[in-house]
């Protein structure tokens, strides 16, 4: 046992204390601080200066209405347009010189409504800028309001009250959950794919991550000094607990972020867009990382030990990495019914469960029945491929030449 807790905690200690885990350990919550709030911040309130902008005019019936509905306030962020008068002259002169001042710098746009606008419902806008979608969207709306209105006033039709009545509904998007309503405008969809995509690539990371720590050790021949004073076995357990340790440390500091963003999101009155949280969420997240680290980590573990170079670990790693790519790309069908048959199956093979029944969580939480079968049936996998790896491993560890073939390594984990 104290051989095991050395091995622990010097491949434990060896990940903790390099940069990178330190960068990736405190980088990840800020990223997903970045995704959950940066989009939804973006979409409420503009960045920039307002933009000055002249309305010229051809129809004589459209400018006033025009500017002032660019006028009225953007949500929080004020006024996004500054009226600029056009230049005096008849339309056409009028748009020339608005090109001019475009080209000069002295306007950010010029719209302009030729003399058959309300006709062919056509407008035209001039800037150097064309590409800022939802100040033109904000734009054109209010041109595309004017021309509407001045048809229906056309036609006798009060032009305020047929747009009451034709107002587009506005479905708000509340989840309701054990602890209450709360309002999501997409914030649990980017929460679910986030922290999938973080699982995922932890997963193969940390597998990975002792795949090469076996190699290195046994391309440098250190293996055959440290197997002469301790078991194969309790050095192959060491190496999985120590760096799955590094790994849950990591996982840890995540979940923890996560759990205090939740709380300050709720305290804010839903000021800010974070979604809820849940502590079932919060522990799916640690425990779902753990099964599928174990799982995945000891099958990287073999294929370290079976090879000599990282070129050769390239083809026996990939049939280890396959199911796991195969979990994720299975996400939009249990994103999108996750109570299906479909999706309550593949979340219980064993190999997609940390992926698609963590998936599950974050959507709609399954029955506890479901959550407790997957456990069982992910551990009950674990303990074989661990059963297995470790057969693989205390062979193919001082084994050296050519790379073995996949029938070698099952009869490795055969030999007595």
């Amino acid at each position: 046992m104290r051989r095991l807790v050395t091995v622990v905690r010097r491949e434990y200690v060896e990940r903790v204390r390099s940069k990178a885990f330190v960068v990736s350990t405190f980088l990840g919550p800020l990223l997903v601080l970045g995704f959950l709030i940066g989009p939804t911040m973006l979409m409420q309130r503009q960045r920039g200066k307002p933009l000055r902008v002249a309305v010229v005019d051809a129809t004589g019936a459209l400018r006033a209405a025009v500017e002032q509905a660019l006028a009225r306030p953007h949500a929080a962020a004020g006024p996004r347009f500054v009226i600029v008068p056009p230049a005096p002259g008849d339309p056409e002169t009028a748009r020339r010189a608005g090109r001019d001042d475009v080209l000069d710098g002295r306007l950010d746009g010029l719209l302009y409504f030729g003399s058959d606008a309300l006709n062919t419902a056509q407008a035209e806008y001039y800037g150097k800028n064309v590409s800022n979608v939802m100040d033109l969207q904000t734009l054109q709306s209010a041109a595309d309001e004017a021309v509407v209105d001045r048809r229906l006033a056309d036609a006798g039709l009060d032009g305020g009250r047929v747009q009451a009545l034709t107002r587009h509904l506005d479905l708000r998007k509340i989840r309701v959950t054990a602890t209450g309503e709360r309002e999501d405008r997409g914030q649990t969809f980017f929460l679910a794919m986030l922290l999938l995509t973080m699982l995922y690539t932890t997963v193969a990371m940390w597998g990975a991550a002792i795949m090469n720590g076996v190699i290195e050790e046994k391309t440098n021949r250190v293996v055959e000094v440290i197997v002469s004073s301790i078991p194969t076995s309790t050095l192959f357990a060491g190496k999985l607990i120590g760096v799955g340790s590094a790994g849950l440390t990591q996982f840890s500091v995540w979940a923890l972020t996560l759990a205090v963003l939740s709380g300050y999101g709720a305290a804010a009155g839903g000021g800010l867009p974070l979604p809820e949280v849940s502590p079932l969420l919060l522990a799916s997240f640690v425990v779902y990382f753990l099964l599928g680290y174990f799982l995945y980590g000891s099958l990287y573990a073999a294929v370290g030990a079976s090879v000599n170079t990282q070129q050769e670990a390239q083809s026996l790693a990939f049939p280890v990495m396959m199911p796991l790519i195969l979990g994720f790309v299975f996400f939009p069908v249990v994103l999108g019914n996750p109570d299906s048959a479909l999706s309550v199956t593949l979340s219980l093979v064993p190999f997609f469960t940390p992926m698609l029944m963590f998936l599950r969580i974050t959507a709609v939480p399954p029955p506890a029945w479901q959550i407790g079968l997957s456990l069982v049936l992910t551990l009950a996998t674990i303990a074989g491929a661990t059963w297995f790896a470790s057969r693989v491993y205390r062979i193919g560890i001082l084994m050296y030449g050519k790379r073995p073939t996949f029938p070698e390594i099952v009869r490795w984990a055969r030999a007595r």
